[in-house]
């Protein structure tokens, strides 16, 4: 007997703090060894500063206007979408992801005993926190060892997301840590990743975190102090320029000399070796500090200014370690040769496509 899906067309929404996106997927009909998934609808709308920051909702008024119109539901530009159901990413800034183990077979586990051991991990009150978690399967068959990996969010911030999706008439099927959004999307799928582990460089318009993969799962997840506004302070505080100057620069030049301003590299590059020498404290906590970790052989990046000239060659020469951008298309057109103008657009919605690949997972 087959079942039908109770969140059929169930969509992703990455509300972050300058933008809003959406995107709905729908399976092809099976052919050969998997079915396809594929692009539905796909909506992006910008937000003004000051709206969201941070993660958190300072103007919920203003937001919910933004998603009614992203939704088709204010008489705008969009076709409405009535569909009720979504999952929505939280806020990675307010967010604690970590995978922790625990002494009891899988099998014998309630949430109760989860909830017990996981805060002893959190950095605020079990009372206080939304919490989130799952089983990660091991290659151990009968362990007396379960791998649980935990996410959680400060109540007032997971409450206000679900208050504002409610006003527009929308019922998440899930709050997810955004980290796991990004590594749905930007890690191979049915690949085989035994003996390496990989990182995932999110690089934002005002975050960045770096995502550590590795036995199957993500392991854990850590802000980092670069995004492209932060680039675009500093040329404007150090070149004397304006903001649209500033951005223009940027995107043409990216890590590269420019004769204009003599003074443009030495900036860029200082602000690609602060963000180095982030990685390397992170990677280096995670070799030292978490059990049996493979070496990361690849850095994966992606974000609104993972394609920022240069800044993959810096990373890769200073590290010692493979980076490159990466490809959020991969895992929904498994046939398809994706072009660079794709696969650059696609950098900046590895969220929302990790999102949306869940929002269309059947069954539920």
């Amino acid at each position: 007997m087959f079942l039908s899906n109770p969140f059929a067309d169930a969509f992703g929404l990455d509300i972050g703090d300058l933008s809003i996106k959406l995107l709905q997927l729908k399976r092809q009909p099976f052919t050969g060894k998997q079915s396809t998934l594929l692009v539905k609808e796909l909506r992006t709308i910008l937000l003004p500063p000051g709206y969201i920051v941070n993660g958190e909702i300072q103007q919920p008024e203003m937001v919910r206007k933004k998603i009614l119109h992203i939704l088709g539901k204010d008489e705008g530009k969009y076709k409405p979408i009535t569909i009720p159901w979504v999952v929505t990413a939280l806020p990675e800034p307010k967010s604690f992801l970590k995978l922790i183990t625990i002494d009891a077979p899988e099998k014998d586990l309630t949430n109760d005993d989860i909830l017990f051991q996981a805060k002893k991990h959190l950095p605020f009150d079990l009372e206080e926190a939304h919490i989130d978690w799952q089983i990660v399967k091991t290659d151990v068959p009968n362990s007396n060892v379960s791998k649980v990996l935990i996410g959680a969010v400060p109540k007032t911030i997971a409450d206000s997301y679900i208050y504002l999706l409610a006003s527009v008439g929308l019922q998440p099927i899930t709050l997810e840590v955004e980290a796991l959004a990004i590594a749905r999307a930007m890690i191979t799928a049915n690949k085989d990743y035994t003996g390496e582990a990989r990182a995932i460089l999110d690089l934002g318009a005002t975050r960045s975190s770096l995502v550590i993969y590795d036995h199957g799962s993500v392991q854990f997840s850590m802000n980092l102090n670069f995004s492209g506004e932060l680039i675009t302070t500093g040329l404007i505080q150090a070149l004397k320029i304006d903001y649209a100057a500033a951005e223009t620069l940027k995107i043409k030049e990216g890590i590269i000399y420019n004769k204009t301003h003599p003074k443009y590299l030495k900036i860029m590059t200082g602000l690609a070796d602060r963000l180095v020498d982030e990685l390397k404290i992170a990677l280096s906590f995670y070799q030292n500090h978490f059990p049996d970790p493979n070496p990361i052989t690849h850095i994966t990046l992606c974000g609104g200014v993972a394609g920022l000239k240069n800044l993959d060659t810096t990373i890769s020469r200073k590290l010692k370690i493979s980076a490159h951008p990466g490809n959020a298309w991969k895992n929904l057109f498994w046939k398809k040769t994706i072009n660079d103008e794709e696969k650059n657009k696609g950098l900046g919605l590895a969220t929302v496509i990790g999102l949306a690949i869940h929002a269309a997972k059947e069954p539920w």
